[in-house]
């Protein structure tokens, strides 16, 4: 969808009965890049936000026929909208209505009259700090990389994906050999530097539709889309020779990994049966042979594969 301008951007729900009020905002939004829909009433409002999506909602306090607050609780207690940020337009000396509306969480709120283009700046600042948290609680804040929750559902959607259009791709879980011995001996500092170095090393080799995140301490997990055994083979070797060349330059020590991989769907395509075989290849690979690359199979012993 596009505005009136051609431009595809947030798309913002605007709430307000005063027509030439609602016709500023709408015009300044749109040449900001806005995707703009409005609704001159809280009934409009309920239809537009169950016909579309929205990345943020304005609205005038009081609109004819609702309450703002209780727009904005109808919001809260659907599950499809009670992300989206909110701010309200209210009169400058309306104080009881703002610290209520402050009290239901809104994200901002405009008093009248405004400055269009303070309005359009605070929209704008209310969407880049709604975006900075989304990537917080979204990614591990050392690496960068996906967080276990999060990578854990992409991973999942992933394997849905492979149910669904009978695709296929490698999962592929890589575990920092001594690590332990690491801290000890040089710090928690060191061991940090280190696993910023191998993410920057994984991040470096994966394509744009690789799903790749820090699973567990010093462990990072990767889905390769389309991806064989053997393709997955070559890119772990090439990431465990990077590794060694990079934490030699930076930090002046020898660090290598261990790889265990898994084909899906040939050995599973559902979470909760890849990763304990993935897990159980790692264990296998650590008992027999440290920075191997494994691959999981029926051989592996049993026990391996279904242990804690």
């Amino acid at each position: 969808m596009t505005n009136g301008n051609g431009t595809s951007g947030p798309a913002v729900l605007v709430v307000e009965d005063d027509a030439s009020v609602l016709n500023i905002i709408r015009d300044y939004l749109a040449r900001a890049g806005f995707r703009v829909q409005t609704a001159g009433n809280g009934w409009e409002a309920t239809k537009r936000l169950k016909e579309g999506t929205f990345d943020l909602i304005i609205s005038e306090m009081s609109v004819s026929d609702m309450d703002g607050c209780s727009l904005r609780e109808k919001c809260v207690v659907n599950p499809t909208t009670r992300d989206i940020p909110f701010l309200f337009l209210a009169p400058e000396k309306a104080l009881d209505p703002q610290v209520r509306a402050l009290r239901m969480g809104v994200d901002d709120i405009i008093t009248k009259p405004f400055d269009p283009i303070v309005l359009v700046a605070r929209v704008q600042a209310v969407l880049q700090r709604r975006r900075s948290y989304e990537e917080m609680v979204r990614v591990d804040p050392l690496t960068r990389m996906l967080n276990r929750p999060t990578l854990e559902k992409e991973l999942s959607d992933e394997m849905h994906r492979i149910r669904r259009y009978g695709r296929h791709g490698s999962l592929v879980l890589i575990d920092v050999d001594d690590f332990n011995a690491v801290k000890k001996e040089s710090g928690v500092g060191m061991g940090d530097l280190l696993l910023t170095c191998l993410a920057g090393v994984i991040l470096t080799n994966v394509r744009s539709v690789d799903v790749t995140g820090r699973f567990h301490g010093e462990q990072f997990l990767l889905f390769l889309p389309e991806t064989n055994i053997d393709g997955a083979k070559t890119l772990a070797v090439r990431m465990q020779k990077q590794l060694a060349a990079i934490a030699d330059a930076v930090a002046a020590y020898p660090l290598g990994f261990t790889c265990a991989m898994i084909s899906v769907p040939e050995h599973g395509d559902e979470m909760g049966e890849v990763i304990p075989r993935i897990e159980g290849a790692m264990r296998h690979a650590k008992k027999s042979d440290k920075g191997s690359v494994v691959v999981w199979s029926p051989s592996i012993a049993p026990e391996l594969v279904a242990a804690e």
